[in-house]
């Protein structure tokens, strides 16, 4: 049967499946963190962090909050420049480390001056503002303090505020600018940083640089605030404001200054200034949260993940899941522990995504993989022919049903060939061992088990065979084992053991279905009767060649004495009797050997044979006055055999043609070669053979019409079926006979150099 063409094997169908997802899976981590499809994600990530990891209220900050009550006593909205340098007045009597308002003058009034006057008695940071567009179409315009306060001031600053994508405030820009100049933060002013704009200050339009998150320790209401009509009114006690930094602004409800926080809770909001006080809490304590850079982010996401993708090559499911669920753990801890320690916000969302993507894929992969190849397997086997009948299962058109009806016909052939080998091993009449190619026992059968025994070596699953084998020894004396190093992958000989047996052990190494080798199958068999029987023909051959021919040769030497008083007639008669005696003899032991002599095949060249034969028979052909002539032997015709018994065997035929040829006769002796195939032909002219006697022409003991014991054909046709090689016989009466030998010509060329 033509073998269908085999699928992708399990490993290269799953390394291409592990690529695939690779790829993907890498591709979707960069359009993750570049397109900042996860920044959502990560803020709800980044506010449950800041939630746990809340700081308790700021004690060298206070904020001055222009709050409800503070309009009812005061007045509408804005109020005059001295209500401002009143209250600045009153702080400059508690004497305060620094104040930041955060209130805009930029608008000219008549009582700047006495504002200014105020300001420059406690070091005081005024905002300015940057509004977007300018006027005049220009892009922008920035509004400084207006008159006098701008020079007052101990530093103008700006306060701006940036919206995430969800409208809450997280982020801001410690240094911003434009037309060549930059402004601190608020806060980043009043903690003491220094501006780093220089590059900036080269570029066109509005920047900005030096973002942080806020790291807010609580919802709003989490610093100590105190009412401005409290100050104002002189009910604030000076120890209370005494060394703080102080930050004045607005709170009052419809002020419009006023953002949602990550602490701020969905319902309510924190005041600006308040967000200017909790990030100059930060900027105090150097808690500030720097935002790691985009590279950093796609580095650890797909750190992450290839450390997993690498996992699902190296590591077992098992280890895998586990590895998957740490990497989960992991990355939210790492992102906590910067946050925490390190004051650098990592965000995780994008590598675990990537994880949680990947996860899944990879294993709908692999088991889309793996159930294509075994159910390709399952099918090439079911079609598959053995020598087993088939119990067919019902199949089904779905996948699963298939399988699993694939799967368990396949499992009924296995238990069927377990059953088969069982029973074909358990039964052999032989000792069977099948080994490693360490040599450790993997299956035996009872005949086995019982040889060791008899031998005195184990014989159980996992014993190491070596043990058994060292109790057998080749002709040479040396120990026999197909587990050395130069061992052929198949091969046998004879041994014997110290108790006088005689075994064969043959052994083949054992293949798996591609074809590696993984074991050794050996098979031990006890010859030892076989052996006895062979010195009994031995003995019997002995017999015959020599203790049967002494009589003869006695009987023939009495017989051809001077005086023996026997009758001539009698004399002659004996005398052919016991020749024929002798011949007989001769024969059965040259028949015997030809049965059972091992061969020693050589390259020979048949013209060689046919002439050596032809010159042993000369005296005989001679005496009977008859030509033997060999022809055909200007070129060599070689053949791989056995000199002595092919040259006996074209002996004979010469022998036989020399018997039944009459005085002047002649016999034909050819060699030729036609189609790989060496062919010799012995020819007489002698009286021939009818169909009835070549019927039973190679049949022991068939005697033709004139003197013979029927042995040499017999002897012929063995010799020839020993050789892989065959005899004919053409004949007819009064025509002669011609005997054919046809042999396979062998690979040695004779003109090669030895």
């Amino acid at each position: 049967m033509a073998l269908s063409s085999r699928a992708p094997s399990p490993p290269t169908r799953l390394y291409a499946e592990w690529l695939a997802v690779a790829i993907v899976a890498t591709l979707l981590i960069f359009a993750l963190v570049t397109g900042r499809l996860t920044e959502r994600l990560d803020h709800i990530v980044y506010d449950n962090v800041l939630t746990a990891s809340g700081r308790p209220p700021p004690d060298d900050i206070l904020i001055v909050a222009i709050d409800n009550r503070s309009l009812q006593a005061i007045g509408r909205w804005p109020w005059p420049r001295a209500i401002h340098a009143q209250a600045l007045d009153r702080l400059a009597e508690a004497r305060p480390r620094a104040i930041g308002y955060d209130v805009l003058f930029v608008e000219p009034s008549a009582d700047d001056a006495l504002l200014a006057a105020a300001v420059r008695r406690t070091p005081t940071y005024l905002p300015m503002v940057i509004d977007v567009p300018g006027t005049d179409g220009a892009p922008y315009d920035i509004a400084l303090p207006a008159g006098p306060l701008e020079d007052a001031a101990a530093g103008i600053a700006q306060v701006n505020l940036h919206f995430g994508d969800d409208r809450v405030i997280r982020t801001a820009y410690l240094e911003e600018g434009g037309g060549g100049r930059s402004w601190l933060q608020l806060s980043a002013l009043m903690a003491g940083l220094k501006p780093e704009g220089g590059a900036g200050r080269e570029r066109n339009g509005l920047w900005q640089a030096r973002p942080v998150l806020i790291p807010y320790g609580g919802a709003a209401g989490h610093v100590s605030t105190i009412s401005f009509v409290d100050l104002l009114d002189g009910r604030v006690p000076a120890e209370l404001i005494r060394g703080r930094q102080v930050l004045i602004g607005a709170t009052a409800d419809g002020m419009g200054d006023s953002y949602p926080t990550p602490t701020s809770g969905a319902t309510s909001q924190m005041a600006g200034v308040e967000i200017q006080a909790q990030l100059l809490d930060a900027l105090l304590r150097g808690e500030a949260i720097t935002p790691a850079p985009r590279s950093w982010t796609l580095w650890l996401a797909l750190c992450a993940l290839w450390a997993m993708l690498v996992g699902f090559l190296r590591l077992s499911p098992r280890a895998n899941a586990n590895l998957s669920l740490a990497l989960v753990v992991a990355l939210p801890l790492l992102s906590f522990l910067l946050f925490r320690f390190g004051h650098v916000w990592l965000p995780p969302s994008a590598a675990l995504i990537g994880l949680l993507f990947v996860y899944p894929l990879w294993g709908w992969r692999r088991l889309q993989a793996i159930s294509s190849y075994m159910t390709g397997e399952l099918r090439q086997l079911d079609a598959e022919n053995d020598a087993f009948p088939r119990r067919h299962r019902v199949r089904s058109i779905r996948e699963v049903t298939l399988q699993a009806g694939l799967l368990g016909q396949a499992i009924d052939r296995l238990r069927d060939l377990r059953r088969f080998l069982s029973d074909a091993i358990g039964r052999l009449p032989d000792a069977l061992f099948v080994t490693g190619l360490d040599g450790r026992l993997a299956l035996t059968n009872a005949e086995g088990r019982r040889l060791a025994r008899r031998l005195g070596a184990p014989s159980e699953v996992g014993a190491d065979l070596r043990i058994l084998l060292d109790r057998f020894r080749a002709p040479d004396g040396t120990a026999f084992s197909p587990f050395a190093v130069d061992a052929p992958i198949r091969g046998g000989t004879e041994t014997a053991t110290e108790d006088g047996g005689s075994f064969d052990i043959r052994y083949v190494a054992q293949r798996d279905a591609a074809n590696a080798r993984v074991g050794w199958i050996i098979r031990i068999v006890d010859v030892t009767a076989l052996k006895q029987a062979e010195r009994h023909r031995e003995e019997a051959l002995q017999l015959l060649s020599h203790d049967m021919r002494a009589p003869q040769s006695a009987i023939l030497a009495l017989l051809r004495g001077p005086e023996t008083g026997v009758p001539k007639a009698m004399a002659a008669r004996i005398e052919g009797l016991a020749n024929r005696t002798l011949d007989l003899a001769e024969d059965f032991v040259q028949l015997a050997r030809a049965e059972a002599k091992p061969m020693d095949r050589e390259p020979l060249d048949m013209n060689d044979l046919a002439i050596d034969a032809a010159d042993a028979l000369w005296p005989v052909a001679k005496a009977r006055a008859i030509k033997v002539a060999v022809e055909g032997t200007d070129d060599p015709h070689m053949v791989d055999g056995d000199r002595q018994l092919l040259t006996r065997a074209i002996l004979n035929l010469i022998s036989n043609a020399i018997k039944y040829s009459d005085p002047g006769m002649r016999i034909r002796c050819s060699v030729s070669e036609d189609d790989g195939l060496v062919r010799v032909a012995v020819a007489d002219e002698g009286v021939g053979m009818d169909e009835d006697q070549l019927a039973n022409l190679f049949a022991r003991f068939r005697q033709g019409p004139r003197e013979g014991v029927g042995l040499g054909l017999t002897f012929v046709r063995t010799v020839v079926a020993r050789h892989d090689g065959k005899i004919d016989c053409t004949s007819a009466p009064g025509k002669g006979t011609t005997f054919t030998i046809t042999l396979r010509k062998s690979d040695v060329d004779p003109y090669a150099d030895d």
